[in-house]
C-alpha cells in the first residue's frame, strides 16, 4: 500500500458553486487499486458572517486509463447560507490522503529500468523558484511549479525529487547516484550530482534538506537557448540498478547585464573609526567592486554585472548616520556619487572602504545610484534594488530588524514565516545549499540571513536597465508614439524644509534621457517660465523615501490622496529644460514658495594636458569660466568624460575648483573622446570641451 497526502484550497469566490479541482499522482508501478479520503477541512464565509445552509465537501479519485502508474483526485467544494443561492464570498480547504494498492514487482530483465525506483518531478532554480508552493503557503502565495523563468548564461540547479518503495521486494538500494543530460541541438554533454542521497518514499522529502534531492549544476556556459534534460537515477555501487530516464525542456530567456558605474570614495571627512589607516579610507578599486558585486550578481536575474566604468572621487563631507533618520548624511554621499551619472542609463554605485564611521546605516540608494561599504554584498544587493525602484520589505518585530521606511504595503505575507522572509526555498548555485523561508529572509528587509524573494526576483526582471548602443533608434511604443532621444534636462538638487524654505544647491542642465522618479510624490511643482511669466516647462516634485522619519499627511499618493511625506525633503530630479526659460518658480499648491532668475549661462574654455607624477600619468584638466556665483557663492562645475560609443560620464565629483588630475590607468583600456567641463552659476549651464585626437602609430616607411 502507498499512501500520499495533499490538499486543495478555494480561494475566495463568489456567486457560484461548488468549485472543481483536480490534482495526480505518480506512483513507481502500475496501481491496481486506488481510494481517497478526507484528512480534515475548512470552511469560512468571507466578510460577514451567515447562517450555514449548505456546505458541499466531495472527493473522488480514478486511476488513469492512460497510465495506470497515476491517480487523479477531483474535489469539488460549496458553501452557502439559507438563500438556497450562492450569493455570497466563501473560502475553504479539504485535506485529504491517497491510498494506493500497487502491483507486485518482479524482478527488472538486465537492461530494464526498476519498477520500485522513479524520478517523480524536478526543481528548476537559479536562485528561488515556486515548487509544491501548496504544501507550505497559505493560497494567495501558491503559484505553478517552475514558473519563474529562467535567465540564459546564469548557473541553474536541477533538484530530482526521487520515489522509491523500499518494500518493494527487490534488492535493497543504500545510495542513489545519476546523471544529467543537456541536449541541445547535436550537443549532448552529461553531469554528474553534486552528492549522491539516500533514498525513500516522494512523500518523506523535505525540500528544506539539501541531502533530500539529487542535485545537478549546470554550468552558466550551458544554461542558453531552449534544452532537453535527461535525468536517470542509479545505485551508487550497483549502475545496473536505475530508473527510467525522466525529460524536461527548459527554455532559458535573455535578460541584460546589470550594468553599473564604479565610483571608488576616497574619504577625507571627519568620521572615522578608531582604528581607521589611509588603506581603510582609500577609493575601492575594481577587483573590490568586482568581489562586492559577487553576491548581487548571484540574487538578481541578470547574467553577470557589467562593470561599465570606474573613477574615483574625493569625499570630505560628514557621513556617520542614524538608520532612525533615514539615510541621514549617507543620502548627501549618495546625491554626490548620482551626479556622475551624465547622460548614461547605467547604474551608479559608490563604494567606501571600511574605515569609515558611518554610524548605523550601511548604505543608501535611489534614482538610479547606490553606495555602500567595500565587502558587504548584502547591503549593494540591497541598494542597487533601491536604485532601481525597489522598497523595503516590512519588519514586524524589532528584535530581529530595524523597522525601515519606504516600506512595500504589497510585499507577500507569507502565513506563518517573517514578515520579511522569502517565502519560498532557495538554492545556491555555487554549493546546492537551501535557503528555508523560515530563517531566510528577502534582501530589500532587514533582517540576517538575507536570500531573495521571488516577489522582489520577478520584480527586478522589467527593472535592469537594458543596454543600448550609441545614438540608436529608440523608439519604445507600439504605436510610435514615444521616441527615446536625448533632451535637455534640468538636474535640480534641493531640499524643502517643513516650513516650506528652499535651498537650491547650484543645478545643472545638459542633454539626457528621460531619468528614474523619485518614490514620495509631494504638494509642490517647478515651473519654468520667460522673461514674460508664460509657462514653458513644468513638473511634479518627488522626493527621496529616505529621508528623515518626521512625518505629516501633507504628501499625495499616485491617486490624488494623502501619504506620509518626511521632512526636509531631499530632491535630486531631472526635470525638462527650455533654454529659453528666465525664471524657476516653486509652488506648494497655489502658493509660489521660491523664485529664481536664471540669467546668462556662463562661457567655459578648457585645456587638457599630461603629465607625469611619481611615473604615474594623469589627464590634467584646467578650466576658465566667466560665469559668476548665485550671489557671492562660487561657480560649481561638473568634469565628465566621454566614452567610445557616446555616453558622458562624470569624472569627479562637482567641485569649485577650476582643475582636476585623473590618473589615465584609471580608465583601462576605455577610449576617452572627449572631455567638458559643466559650469552652473545657479541653474544656467554653460559648457565647454576638449577632443580627443589620437596621436596616430607612425607607418613602417616612416618608422624606417
Amino acid at each position: 500500500m502507498d499512501i500520499r497526502t495533499s490538499a486543495f484550497d478555494f480561494p475566495r469566490t463568489g456567486e457560484a458553486g461548488p468549485i472543481g479541482a483536480q490534482a495526480s499522482f505518480t506512483f513507481p508501478r502500475r496501481v491496481l487499486r486506488a481510494t481517497v479520503g478526507m484528512a480534515g477541512y475548512a470552511a469560512a464565509f468571507e466578510g460577514d458572517d451567515h447562517h450555514l445552509g449548505r456546505l458541499t465537501v466531495e472527493l473522488r479519485s480514478n486511476i488513469d486509463a492512460a497510465d495506470d502508474t497515476r491517480v487523479t483526485v477531483d474535489g469539488s467544494f460549496a458553501l452557502r447560507d439559507w438563500s438556497g443561492e450562492f450569493d455570497d464570498d466563501y473560502s475553504g480547504r479539504i485535506d485529504y490522503v491517497v491510498l494506493a494498492e500497487l502491483a507486485p514487482l518482479a524482478p527488472p530483465f538486465p537492461g530494464d529500468p526498476r519498477g520500485d525506483l522513479i524520478v517523480v518531478d524536478a526543481e528548476i532554480t537559479q536562485v528561488i523558484q515556486h515548487f509544491r508552493s501548496d504544501r507550505h503557503l497559505d493560497d494567495p502565495n501558491v503559484f505553478p511549479d517552475n514558473s519563474i523563468r529562467l535567465v540564459a548564461d546564469k548557473a541553474t540547479v536541477v533538484r530530482l525529487y526521487v520515489d522509491y518503495d523500499a518494500s518493494s521486494g527487490l534488492a535493497p538500494i543504500a545510495n542513489l547516484s545519476g546523471t544529467l543530460d543537456i541536449v541541445s541541438g547535436a550537443v549532448t554533454q552529461t553531469i554528474s550530482p553534486l552528492a549522491s542521497m539516500v533514498p525513500r518514499r516522494d512523500a518523506q522529502t523535505d525540500r528544506a534538506l539539501r541531502e533530500h534531492t539529487l542535485n545537478f549544476v549546470i554550468p552558466e556556459d550551458s544554461s542558453r537557448g531552449e534544452v532537453i534534460l535527461r535525468a536517470r537515477v542509479f545505485d551508487a555501487v550497483d549502475t545496473t540498478q536505475f530508473s527510467q530516464v525522466f525529460e524536461r525542456t527548459l527554455v532559458f530567456e535573455t535578460f541584460p547585464a546589470l550594468p553599473v558605474m564604479a565610483v571608488g570614495i576616497n574619504y577625507t571627512g571627519p568620521d572615522v573609526r578608531d582604528d581607521a589607516t589611509p588603506a581603510t579610507l582609500a577609493a575601492p578599486g575594481m577587483a573590490d567592486f568586482v568581489s562586492t558585486l559577487a553576491f548581487t550578481e548571484k540574487m538578481f536575474p541578470i547574467p553577470n554585472v557589467n562593470i561599465t566604468s570606474l573613477v574615483t572621487i574625493d569625499y570630505d563631507d560628514e557621513v556617520e548616520s542614524d538608520i532612525n533618520d533615514g539615510c541621514g548624511k549617507m543620502g548627501d554621499l549618495l546625491g554626490t556619487v548620482r551626479e556622475l551619472r551624465g547622460d548614461s542609463d547605467d547604474i551608479v554605485l559608490g563604494l567606501f572602504n571600511t574605515g569609515l564611521n558611518t554610524g548605523s546605516v550601511g548604505g543608501c540608494g535611489g534614482g538610479g545610484a547606490a553606495v555602500g561599504r567595500v565587502g558587504s554584498g548584502g547591503t549593494s544587493a540591497h541598494e542597487l534594488a533601491h536604485a532601481v525602484g525597489r522598497q523595503h520589505a516590512p519588519c514586524d518585530n524589532v528584535t530581529r530588524c530595524a523597522t525601515p521606511a519606504n516600506t512595500d504595503d504589497n510585499y507577500p505575507h507569507y502565513s506563518g514565516y517573517d514578515s520579511d522572509s522569502i517565502g519560498e526555498f532557495g538554492v545556491d548555485t555555487a554549493n546546492g545549499a537551501v535557503k528555508d523561508p523560515a530563517n531566510a529572509h528577502d534582501i530589500m528587509g532587514y533582517s540576517g540571513n538575507r536570500w531573495i524573494s521571488p516577489y522582489t526576483y520577478k520584480a527586478l526582471m522589467s527593472r535592469i536597465p537594458a543596454t543600448f548602443g550609441a545614438d540608436a533608434a529608440r523608439a519604445s511604443s507600439d504605436h510610435g508614439d514615444w521616441i527615446r532621444v536625448k533632451q535637455q534636462v534640468l538636474f535640480l538638487k534641493m531640499t524643502i524644509g517643513r516650513d516650506q524654505a528652499v535651498r537650491l544647491q547650484p543645478s545643472f542642465h545638459f542633454a539626457a534621457y528621460p531619468q528614474p522618479r523619485a518614490e514620495l510624490a509631494t504638494r509642490f511643482t517647478v515651473e519654468l517660465q520667460d522673461s514674460g511669466g508664460r509657462m514653458l516647462r513644468h513638473a511634479c516634485l518627488r522626493a527621496e523615501a529616505h529621508g528623515a522619519p518626521c512625518t505629516s499627511q501633507d504628501g499625495l499618493d499616485e491617486d490624488g490622496g494623502h501619504q506620509d511625506v518626511m521632512w526636509p525633503l531631499h530632491i535630486y530630479q531631472g526635470v525638462p529644460f527650455d533654454p529659453a526659460a528666465r525664471q524657476l518658480v516653486i509652488y506648494e499648491g497655489e502658493r509660489t514658495v521660491y523664485r529664481q532668475t536664471i540669467g546668462p549661462a556662463p562661457e567655459v574654455h578648457v585645456a587638457v594636458g599630461e603629465i607625469i607624477d611619481n611615473d604615474r600619468v594623469y589627464w590634467d584638466i584646467r578650466w576658465e569660466s566667466g560665469g559668476q556665483g548665485c550671489g557671492d557663492k562660487p561657480a560649481h562645475y561638473l568634469v565628465q568624460w566621454q566614452d567610445a560609443l557616446g555616453t558622458w560620464r562624470g569624472l569627479a565629483a562637482r567641485t569649485t575648483a577650476r582643475s582636476l588630475r585623473v590618473a589615465k590607468a584609471l580608465l583601462g583600456e576605455q577610449q576617452v573622446r572627449a572631455i567638458r567641463v559643466l559650469a552652473s552659476n545657479g541653474i544656467a549651464t554653460g559648457m565647454g570641451s576638449w577632443v580627443n585626437t589620437p596621436v596616430p602609430s607612425p607607418s613602417i616607411d616612416a618608422a624606417q
